[in-house]
């Protein structure tokens, strides 16, 4: 016969392993439960980040179409992980060691400013994409585009009487030089414009001849958009 103490031991046994069984399955639904909200949530991001760029590849086209139009072909206009990259690689546009595009080709800078002022991711809130917007609003985002302009030299020496120190001084201020004509043309907030100057460091042709020194020397625009966390 089994005595009262073996019984109260069996059922306390059995309530252990209830409890242990119980306290498993919540931990497993749990994992569930988490894995499916970082599912939903990396789903949301990756529509969020489809739709940023979408609206990048729409403003590409757009600009490459204000220079069809215009007929500019020293301007080109492609997609990448910065944005949107206008470069403007006419060796014309600037006098030697000097910082201020010519006069005779001001046209190009007037045709950019032009792309850039009616742009469509500048005016969201006034197309379909108003609601989505809004929508992102709520979670505490805001769409922000910003203009970053960056200017590249060749690596020949300026001279002792240059009114810049090196190249590196020269392409900063090439770059600030075409900031503010974009900025007075486009009439856009000035704290969406910044600038970078690399000098002679970032070549894309060969500076050891000619062909390749006038494609280095070049200004690169680069148009980008993101959703950033309210302040």
């Amino acid at each position: 016969m089994t005595s009262r103490a073996d019984r109260i031991a069996k059922v306390a046994g059995n309530a252990r392993s209830s409890w242990v069984l119980s306290y498993g399955d919540t931990v497993t639904l749990l994992i569930c439960f988490f894995i499916m909200m970082i599912t939903v949530r990396a789903g949301q991001i990756n529509k969020v980040h489809a739709w940023v760029n979408d609206r990048l590849d729409e403003a590409a086209t757009e600009v490459q179409e204000v220079m069809n139009a215009a007929g500019i072909e020293e301007i080109s206009v492609s997609r990448n992980s910065k944005g949107v990259q206008i470069t403007l690689d006419d060796p014309r546009l600037f006098e030697v060691a000097s910082a201020q595009p010519r006069n005779t080709h001001i046209y190009q800078l007037d045709a950019v400013a032009t792309s850039i002022r009616n742009l469509h991711i500048f005016h969201l809130l006034d197309t379909e994409h108003a609601s989505f917007l809004k929508e992102l609003e709520t979670s505490g985002l805001r769409w922000l585009v910003e203009i970053r302009i960056e200017g590249h030299t060749d690596n020949m020496p300026l001279t002792r009487n240059a009114l810049y120190r090196d190249n590196w001084e020269l392409s900063a201020a090439r770059a600030q030089s075409i900031m503010i004509q974009l900025q007075e043309r486009t009439a856009l907030s000035a704290s969406i414009f910044a600038i970078g100057g690399f000098g002679e460091f970032q070549p894309i042709g060969d500076n050891n001849t000619q062909a390749g020194r006038e494609i280095n020397r070049r200004v690169e625009i680069f148009i980008g958009a993101s959703l950033v966390q309210s302040l």
